[in-house]
């Protein structure tokens, strides 16, 4: 396991929650579904679980308290970022469930802090001088559309599980499941850039290739969903799986980077 696997599962899961509720604020998941506050719900867990991670890095947990109190430290911006989102989240999920609605500025607040929150999490190893790799600008689109790509993902598999039998479902709707097809391309082009990136500082490129790959896999799922070719329950799962997958490898192999 490499040594920087707490920020690997806090950038890859607050990540995906992050990505998803900004989809979500343009593309709502089981809009009409009674158990739509499940979904701000799942993201705060997600958020949650990742959010162990920073005081996991730091070796010492109390270690994170010192942390905060260094605002300039990217570990402290991540955190201070997470917290935004975190209280919107909570929010949304608290008005979901009471209201039954959410006001459309806390959602594209929300929204707005989850797109922050990716772009400081690329800005924390842009800024890092210790590996090269790191330090480009190609850093910023593969965690921003990884984490955006997913969340397409996640808001469309969510929508299947709480709203299936709806028939104006976002699996239904072929601008919805284009919007997903892109988002996995854009991805799987980020990826690779990443790994050329890599490949120019003498690392290897192979798990980048590879996550492209996947990425692109969920691509044409998307868009065979898109034709009538396959299943929503095949295109609402493979989509989320391989888009999962592709950012995970790659982003795995991002850390890995640290050790070589």
């Amino acid at each position: 396991m490499i040594s920087e696997f707490p920020l690997f599962c806090f950038t890859t899961l607050a990540g995906l929650a992050a990505g998803a509720y900004a989809v979500n604020a343009f593309f709502p998941a089981g809009k009409d579904s009674k158990r739509a506050w499940l979904f701000p719900l799942a993201c705060m867990v997600l958020l949650g679980v990742g959010l162990i991670g920073l005081p996991l890095h730091l070796g010492r947990p109390e270690r994170m308290f010192i942390a905060l109190t260094h605002p300039s430290a990217m570990i402290a911006q991540e955190a201070y970022w997470s917290m935004a989102f975190g209280i919107v989240l909570l929010a949304d999920t608290i008005l979901l469930k009471v209201k039954g609605s959410t006001p459309r500025a806390l959602r594209i607040a929300g929204a707005i802090f989850g797109v922050v929150l990716t772009a400081v999490m690329g800005n924390a190893y842009f800024v890092s001088l210790a590996i090269p790799a790191w330090s480009s600008f190609a850093t910023f689109p593969f965690f921003i559309l990884g984490d955006i790509a997913m969340g397409v993902t996640m808001v469309a598999l969510f929508d299947y599980l709480v709203a299936k039998d709806c028939e104006d479902r976002l699996g239904k709707s072929s601008n919805f499941l284009l919007a997903e097809a892109v988002s996995a391309l854009v991805a799987a082009l980020a990826i690779a850039v990443e790994g050329f990136q890599f490949s120019g500082a003498g690392l290897s490129v192979v798990p980048f290739v590879v996550a492209a790959v996947v990425a692109l896999a969920a691509a044409g799922i998307a868009f065979a969903a898109r034709m009538g070719k396959v299943s929503d329950q095949i295109s609402a799962w493979g989509c989320f799986a391989a888009l999962f997958v592709a950012v995970a490898i790659a982003r795995y192999a991002f850390y890995a980077a640290c050790v070589l």
